[in-house]
């Protein structure tokens, strides 16, 4: 992997192309992937540019800094819009894990590097399908690769994820895949979905890539679902009065819980909370099935 890192390293005429080339690997590096390039490149000794190599030592301290154990996520592409991190497990192993489909927002991550944020997940307790919408039409327009439209897209989720029954997958969404990761439990009676600063069908006129375009799907869902409807759990920062806004708005739709992040203004509660110590925590309580879902 070093030397194909190093290869693009060299291709890059400049420092925007080598950090634009590190924010590509951010949003698909597992962990381990991130520290064996990092180990590797020490081995060598290499003499790589500034911004490799600063770029190299911030990931180091953020996945390992503090004696932090490396989670063990193998990743699996499916296509460039959709991949597995799942570590090496027996079955009865991996049939114990949640499986979390995630809905990442605009910048194709969850509000961070994904190798930071699979720091917070034990690999032994969770199984990541992370999902992205290049085309930034609040998945309306599905996810390429895996359909054309967010109903098409939704059937091919169903085949990757284990079935409602056994009660362990939980969607989560993020910013612009909030509304995402509502939607797809519903369809998929799936029994949570976590919605953090997520937007709303009530934004979708705002964005330009979603003119014209409607979610009047998700409010028909709702209703053929009445009765049996995911717990959905809305997540924003106390002090953000846009995203307490769009939670109180989305819990006009359907039953929800706000879960308002104290002492944080930021719409990237995530990071706030990382930045805190509180993030592994603060997770385990949203997505582990039966774990208390108040914050």
């Amino acid at each position: 992997m070093l030397d194909w890192y190093v290869a693009e390293i060299v291709r890059c005429q400049t420092a925007n192309l080598i950090n634009r080339l590190h924010i590509t690997l951010e949003n698909i590096f597992a962990p381990v992937e991130v520290c064996a390039l990092i180990d590797e490149s020490r081995e060598r000794g290499l003499d790589l540019p500034p911004p490799a190599a600063h770029w190299l030592g911030r990931m180091d301290t953020l996945l390992r800094g503090g004696g932090q154990i490396v989670q063990t996520f193998e990743r699996r592409m499916i296509n460039k819009s959709a991949a597995v991190y799942a570590a090496p497990g027996t079955e009865a192993e991996c049939s114990g894990r949640t499986v979390v489909p995630a809905f990442t927002g605009n910048a194709h991550r969850l509000t961070m590097p994904i190798s930071l944020f699979l720091q917070q997940c034990p690999a032994d307790r969770y199984e990541m399908l992370m999902l992205s919408d290049f085309r930034r039409s609040l998945y309306l327009r599905g996810i390429d690769g895996l359909g054309s439209d967010f109903p098409e897209t939704l059937e091919r989720i169903r085949m990757l994820v284990p079935a409602p029954s056994e009660g362990r997958v939980v969607t989560l969404g993020t910013s612009a895949g909030g509304l995402a990761a509502i939607w797809a439990a519903i369809e998929l009676g799936l029994p949570r979905a976590v919605s953090v600063g997520g937007v709303t069908p009530d934004e979708i006129g705002e964005q330009v890539q979603t003119q014209g375009m409607s979610a009047s799907g998700f409010d028909e869902a709702i209703r053929r679902n009445a009765g049996h409807l995911p717990e959905v759990l809305l997540v924003s920062g106390e002090q953000n009065a846009r995203d307490s806004r769009k939670a109180q708005s989305m819990a006009g739709r359907l039953p929800a819980t706000l879960i308002s992040v104290p002492d944080c203004a930021n719409h990237n509660v995530l990071h706030a909370l990382w930045s805190r110590g509180e993030l592994r925590p603060f997770l385990a309580r949203l997505m582990e099935p039966g774990a208390v879902s108040q914050a």
